[in-house]
């Protein structure tokens, strides 16, 4: 039963009724044209009240499983895998977005779980674009996740200093940082373990007080304080940046794959490396991932060998605060011969003139770091560094144009003071 209102509007009432008569009725009725594909059958019950035409027979196609493309004011139901093949203008349309910041198959890979059943996500890593084919309502939906998904990362600007401390005979466990942090010395932080020894204890803490301040003055005034590196590092969230101080040993990895020896050069690293990966959260915090190393390699008959101290921690701190690692002890052995010549070097009587000393140096390497987060690349924290590079800049520029001047003028002779001429007498 179909029934029109003065507004164009439907009210339609059928009861386990063929799709084909439903829609051969409503043509007639309307006089509009309506073109069922292959394989368009089935029987729907529906009940609608104040509805257009178009929404009539979009509503009893979906009823039956099936879509309605419009194609110059006709109306096509068709299967839906079929939706899209026939006309530009069907029910799916295509969209291109541009991937700013992220990897585009791994943005597909979560967008394509938010997609309808039309819906097809085509990846194109190189260019950093990804093809979105889907219903009008569906694209909409994923321009919005992916605004979301893809949002500018924050950057952290990482302000660190690694120092050296020359520890003396009653500091051979490391300096009891803890007593410099509390004055009744009752506050412990963190682990145990982390340096060279067993009984050395290495932790961490954040908050770095005043005593350490006053403390690291005291200490470097005594020339006990060495700094290894102060580096500054601009780093995205979630991605990791690091700092080494050290040397790349390089040594022969020899490979038999199917009775096929290959040989490859593979470097071993050492010396004092820092990692840090930050992370920013909603009220400003700064997750950090913190792995400083110290450590020493050899090799031995082409076998590579590492003796390192290290932790691995992850912590958060307020913007601006700074962190505290402490506890990494390294121990080194050198020994020296001193002799007459000749005399010294004689067996068994030279041990009366030579002399042979051994010597024992101990040293704790600490790490200060203090994370800032970047609201924009015009922050103040940037302007003496802006400042130097403007300088350097500057000069540059004077030097140049200096050389130049000095170029297109060419060789100049030594000018001299003109004397008298010969048999000219200037005097009394």
């Amino acid at each position: 039963m179909v029934s029109a209102a003065k507004a164009r509007t439907l009210n339609i009432a059928f009861r386990d009724a063929p799709i084909a008569e439903i829609m051969e009725m409503l043509s007639r009725e309307e006089r509009v044209n309506i073109v069922l594909g292959p394989g368009v059958t089935g029987s729907v019950s529906v009940n609608l009240y104040g509805v257009s035409l178009e929404q009539a027979i979009r509503t009893i196609a979906a009823a039956a499983g099936y879509v309605v493309e419009e194609r110059s004011g006709e109306f096509y139901v068709i299967d839906k895998k079929d939706a899209g093949r026939e006309s530009a203008q069907g029910l799916t349309q295509i969209r291109s977005f541009k991937v700013q910041y992220s990897d585009p198959k791994v943005v597909s890979e979560v967008l394509s779980k938010h997609l309808s059943r039309y819906g097809k996500i085509t990846p194109l890593p190189e260019r950093k674009i990804i093809l979105v084919e889907d219903t009008p309502e569906f694209i909409t939906r994923i321009e919005g996740l992916l605004r979301e998904v893809d949002a500018a990362p924050k950057q952290v600007l990482i302000e660190a200093k690694i120092l050296e401390i020359t520890l003396n005979d009653t500091e051979s466990f490391g300096i009891d940082w803890s007593r410099v942090m509390s004055s009744d010395g009752t506050e412990r932080f963190g682990t145990v373990g982390l340096a060279e020894r067993p009984a050395t204890t290495g932790f961490f803490f954040q908050g770095v007080s005043r005593n350490i301040e006053l403390f690291l003055s005291a200490l470097s005034s005594k020339g006990r304080v060495r700094t290894l590196s102060a580096p500054k590092l601009l780093a995205l969230e979630n991605q990791e940046a690091t700092v080494k101080i050290g040397d790349n040993i390089g040594y022969k990895l020899t490979t038999t794959i199917n009775q096929v020896t290959s040989e490859s050069v593979q470097f071993l690293e050492t010396g004092i490396i820092l990692r840090v990966t930050p992370a920013v959260n909603e009220q400003g915090q700064v997750l950090l991932k913190i792995h400083p190393e110290v450590s020493t390699g050899t090799l031995l008959a082409g076998i590579p060998s590492k003796r390192t101290t290290e932790v691995t921690s992850e912590l958060i701190a307020n913007d601006g605060q700074a962190v505290f690692v402490g506890g990494l002890i390294k121990r080194s052995l050198g020994s020296n011969r001193d002799g007459v010549p000749i005399l010294g070097d004689l067996p068994g009587i030279g041990l009366l003139f030579s002399r042979v000393g051994e010597s024992v140096t101990m040293t704790e390497t600490i790490v200060l770091i203090t994370p800032h987060v970047i609201k924009n690349l015009s922050d103040p924290m940037f302007s003496p560094d802006r400042d130097k590079v403007k300088e350097i800049e500057e000069f540059s520029g004077k030097a140049d144009k200096a050389l130049q001047q000095r170029l297109e003028r060419g060789p100049q002779m030594p000018k001299y003071p003109v004397g008298p001429a010969a048999g000219e007498f200037n005097g009394p």
